[in-house]
C-alpha cells in the first residue's frame, strides 16, 4: 500500500515504484471514479478499454438498451480480438512473402496522394 497527499492544486504523485509495477508511463490516461462506498478507483486506460468504449457507443447507437450493450459486449469484443488476430496473421505473411511497404513508402504515397487531392 502506498501513502500519498493530494496538493494544494488537487494533484497527486504517484510513486515510481507503484508506476513501474502498473506499468505507467508520462501521458497515460488514468479514469478515476467513485465505488458505491466513496473509495476512488483509479484503472489505467490503454487501447482496449478504448475500444469498448467505442463498441459500447456503437451498440448504443444501434438502439440497444443498457442491458444489452452489457450482455453483447463480450461477444463483440471477442469478435474484434478475432478480427485484429486474422489481421495480424495476415500481415505475418505478407511480410513474410516481403509484400510490404515501409513506413517511408507509406508516408510517400500518402504525401502525393494528398497533394494530387489539393490539385483536384
Amino acid at each position: 500500500m502506498f501513502i500519498v497527499k493530494i496538493n494544494e492544486r488537487g494533484q497527486i504523485t504517484i510513486p515510481k515504484r507503484l508506476r513501474a509495477r502498473a506499468r505507467m508511463n508520462p501521458n497515460d490516461n488514468l479514469e478515476i471514479d467513485l465505488d458505491s462506498q466513496g473509495r476512488l478507483i483509479i484503472t489505467k486506460k490503454d487501447i482496449f478499454s478504448d475500444l469498448e468504449d467505442l463498441i459500447r457507443k456503437d451498440l448504443v447507437s444501434e438502439g440497444r438498451s443498457a442491458y444489452e450493450v452489457e450482455t453483447m459486449l463480450p461477444g463483440r469484443k471477442r469478435e474484434l480480438g478475432e478480427a485484429l488476430l486474422r489481421m495480424s496473421a495476415d500481415a505475418e505473411s505478407e511480410i513474410a512473402k516481403g509484400e510490404y511497404s515501409s513506413l517511408e513508402q507509406l508516408k510517400k504515397e500518402l504525401d502525393s496522394d494528398g497533394e494530387k487531392q489539393c490539385m483536384k
